[in-house]
């Protein structure tokens, strides 16, 4: 079967959505599909390249706004639309990432006039930003455009039951949600020891040495919660923050090494003592799956369905998203080598129960098997596109 997947942006691009979309790629081509990503241009040239197995195809857009406002918000013209139309034209399945962003609702308008059957996954419940005018956009897109998406889709997929209430709620027929944590690769992603790179990676990052070290990783936005952890610091450990935008002035203990490679991350994971996200609007996202599965501790917060995965609350850290909540229980594990050992290995067996990406991507072909009879797919494999 040939599937073409749209993501708005795609590695090395930083974001959770450019590590679901890679995965997806990757397991699909390894289960003998023919797949293209079709996604923006960043930084180099437009075109076309090999990775894994599948080919990714970056086509031309404007990230003026990206850069200057960190909205990950590409502008698309002509040339983007002249390609996306020719791949959509070629493949059996367009599958999108997310409904809020110009590549993939292009993508979708194009599968409906060729007659291809199409599938969202729906990232988030919902837009928080603290900028009004963004917020109000983005909302208005997702009524707009993920009304028009989600209508047309053959299957929306919902990476949580928190995204799958968010869709329920939104007039999604409850048959057309399909339950599909995102899931991460458990045998990258496993306990271990940091290693000699370890080392090299403390130092390259000016992390100190044998201080407990309080990880987060993600997006400097409020949702996120890091200005709550950074509240949190205490003399019992260090906080240490990986990823995009800036967190501002810091005080001692807490240190911002920026956006990191995956090499890096899978490492800061086997550095730390504890994974910290106080987040609105996730459950289980990307990062906290990847801690889990190296098995850390985590500490996020705290919300009833949860349970729905066999969370035990004795061995999972769920607390309001507020500083003194966070820091007893940071404080918590870092004091007890026995806890952190008993929540370490709750977490790798919650990792490989629930997100091991190879069975949940199984359930996309399954999906696309089913829904698309044989006589509708192509010989053809998706084009290659030389110019734009």
């Amino acid at each position: 079967m040939n599937v073409l997947i749209v993501s708005s942006y795609f590695p090395p691009h930083v974001g959770g959505v450019e590590v679901v979309a890679q995965q997806q790629a990757r397991s699909l081509a390894e289960a003998g599909h023919t797949v293209v990503v079709a996604t923006s241009q960043t930084g180099g040239a437009p075109g076309r390249e090999r990775q894994g197995g599948y080919d990714v195809v970056r086509l031309p857009v404007s990230n003026v706004l990206d850069r200057r406002t960190g909205v990950p918000f590409p502008l698309i013209g002509p040339a983007f639309l002249r390609g996306l139309k020719d791949l959509v034209a070629r493949c059996d399945v367009v599958h999108v990432h997310d409904v809020l962003y110009p590549p993939p609702q292009a993508a979708a308008w194009f599968a409906r006039r060729a007659g291809k059957p199409m599938y969202v996954t729906q990232h988030i419940e919902g837009v928080h930003h603290p900028n009004p005018l963004v917020l109000a956009a983005a909302r208005l897109s997702a009524r707009v455009a993920g009304g028009y998406l989600w209508r047309h889709a053959r299957r929306v997929v919902a990476p949580s039951a928190l995204v799958a209430d968010y869709l329920r709620a939104r007039g999604v027929p409850a048959d057309k949600v399909v339950a599909a944590p995102n899931g991460i690769d458990t045998a990258a992603f496993a306990p271990g020891s940091a290693g000699l790179r370890g080392g090299e990676v403390r130092d390259r990052l000016g992390l100190p040495s044998g201080r407990p070290i309080a990880l987060f990783a993600g997006r400097m936005v409020p949702r996120k919660g890091f200005e709550q952890l950074i509240a949190a610091a205490d003399d019992a450990y260090d906080v240490v923050l990986a990823g995009t935008g800036h967190p501002g002035p810091l005080p001692a203990g807490v240190h911002w090494v920026g956006p990191v490679s995956r090499a890096d991350l899978a490492v800061l994971y086997r550095l730390a003592d504890v994974f910290v996200l106080p987040s609105v609007g996730d459950l289980f996202p990307l990062v906290v799956q990847e801690a889990m599965a190296c098995g850390l501790p985590i500490v996020t917060t705290d919300d009833e369905r949860y349970d729905a995965y066999g969370v035990d609350r004795r061995l999972f850290s769920l607390v309001a998203p507020e500083p003194e909540a966070l820091r007893t229980a940071i404080r918590a594990v870092v004091a007890d080598a026995g806890l952190r050992r008993r929540m370490g290995e709750h977490s790798r067996r919650l990792a490989v129960r629930h997100f091991d990406w190879r069975v949940n991507q199984q359930l996309l072909v399954n999906l696309y098997d089913r829904d698309v009879p044989a006589v509708e797919r192509q010989e053809s494999a998706c084009p290659s596109v030389s110019s734009f």
